[in-house]
């Protein structure tokens, strides 16, 4: 399934994206009785809210199936996707986790050495923004880079899990830019400031349910600024893959449903180019994964 938080007409809801268009979740949670709702109240209209309930999706997988049972003319209207905005799959993260130095050719483009144990820093959750939002030129840095990142959606709630288990604990797969100010990562001596600025985090387009993707071990993926290639690879590069990412972050602090981690980036950034380049306003960016979809947004003064 491709879950998506969207909003029409300035309402903001969360459904789900079948060929027709988008299908509202609370509406037909409501249209189809209240056996679906939770504890007898309305459905979840939230993102959040839907992953902090244990059998959330599940229960969003029965709606689906049993709207597609519908014979078509007695089916709820889907909302275009053009008649919609999407938003953020989830616009306040609990916390975001982010790996460096994850990729095979991004260790070899910046000459460092492969890791032993994943390299771990954070994003401030303020940081997130949607599909199609600008990401405004800070006053504090002016050496903006992209990062194409493939983002892991925590659906339960997980400690001390065993890399045979931890994709049972993964709701799904999204596409993260991990936009970083390279003179303040730099400068500073750790990251988190300079990952972390507001708009540095853009996510989306939808959440691709775990079921689909599996491990997410073979998707390709690139990065386009104004038209031209940027960086292209594949997730296959990943050094520390998905089930031993989550295990291993879990053995230090509890995953909790609606954190989200980003995985790293492979080669082809813009700092180790030979003259370095950076994003400048009017750019646009465009990233790309298979399976999951494109996330664009453009730089602005």
């Amino acid at each position: 399934m491709r879950l998506v938080t969207y909003s029409r007409m300035g309402v903001p809801s969360i459904g789900v994206e079948l060929e027709s268009g988008i299908l509202d979740i609370p509406d037909a949670a409501s249209h189809f009785g209240r056996k679906y709702h939770v504890r007898g109240h309305s459905f979840p209209a939230t993102m959040m809210d839907l992953l902090q309930w244990v059998s959330g999706i599940d229960v969003v997988r029965q709606i689906v199936a049993r709207y597609l049972k519908t014979p078509e003319g007695e089916r709820l209207m889907t909302h275009p996707l053009k008649s919609v905005t999407l938003d953020a799959p989830l616009s306040r993260p609990g916390k975001i986790v982010a790996l460096g130095k994850n990729y095979l050719d991004h260790v070899v483009e910046t000459g460092s050495d492969i890791p032993e144990h994943p390299v771990v820093f954070a994003k401030f959750p303020s940081s997130v923004i949607g599909p199609d939002d600008p990401i405004p030129m800070p006053e504090v840095s002016s050496k903006l880079d992209w990062e194409v990142e493939l983002g892991v959606v925590i659906g339960k709630t997980c400690r001390n899990v065993s890399e045979k288990k931890a994709l049972d604990y993964v709701a799904g797969y999204t596409i993260i830019n991990d936009i970083s100010a390279r003179d303040l990562q730099m400068g500073d001596g750790q990251w988190v400031r300079g990952k972390s600025l507001d708009g540095f985090c853009p996510m989306g387009p939808c959440i691709v349910t775990q079921d689909e993707l599996g491990a997410a071990s073979k998707l390709k993926m690139h990065t386009k600024v104004n038209g031209v290639i940027k960086q292209a690879s594949s997730t296959s590069e990943m050094i520390f893959k998905v089930p031993n990412v989550v295990s291993y972050l879990s053995k230090s602090f509890t995953l909790e449903p609606g954190d989200v981690i980003a995985t790293g980036t492979p080669s082809g950034v813009g700092f180790v180019r030979d003259p370095p380049e950076f994003l400048k306003a009017g750019d646009k960016v465009e990233l790309y994964i298979e399976k999951i979809g494109y996330l664009r947004n453009k730089i602005v003064k």
